[in-house]
């Protein structure tokens, strides 16, 4: 029995992830940036000094692709990659000045689509929309 997938709650969460994803890419394309290098920026500008494994698993690609982003955004010189002293196989990034002021640029253009996001939750409160979006996590970590 086939079941019509309009109904069903994964397939249109998948279809609101995807709509957010294109938008992201168009919020940010103004910067010459896609929603994985926005992804690293915003990392960095927060929590500097991270390795490639890091940043690939909060941007939700594999570690191989992090390291083609992490190269394009060094020779952007947004970033640069040091050795790290505690563990020398291991290198950690961080944001340039230049790569700071994208980061807040891009920052500015992203809190522009989560100005959208917000509008389409009302009436709804914001945090009943993120406790539920948490709860559909959970529910999927189990």
């Amino acid at each position: 029995m086939t079941k019509d997938m309009i109904p069903l709650l994964g397939y249109r969460l998948k279809l609101a992830q995807h709509a957010l994803h294109r938008r992201m890419e168009e919020a940010l394309k103004s910067l010459g940036l896609n929603p994985a290098q926005y992804a690293v920026l915003a990392e960095l500008n927060v929590r500097p000094d991270q390795t490639n494994a890091d940043l690939a698993e909060r941007a939700f690609i594999t570690p191989q692709s992090m390291q083609g982003v992490l190269t394009k955004l060094e020779e952007a010189r947004l970033v640069e990659r040091q050795r790290d002293a505690h563990h020398g196989r291991r290198q950690l990034a961080r944001l340039t000045v230049a790569g700071h002021a994208k980061a807040e640029a891009a920052n500015a253009e992203v809190m522009r689509v989560e100005l959208v996001l917000e509008a389409a939750v009302q009436p709804v409160s914001l945090q009943v929309a993120v406790d539920l979006m948490e709860r559909l996590h959970g529910a999927m970590c189990k």
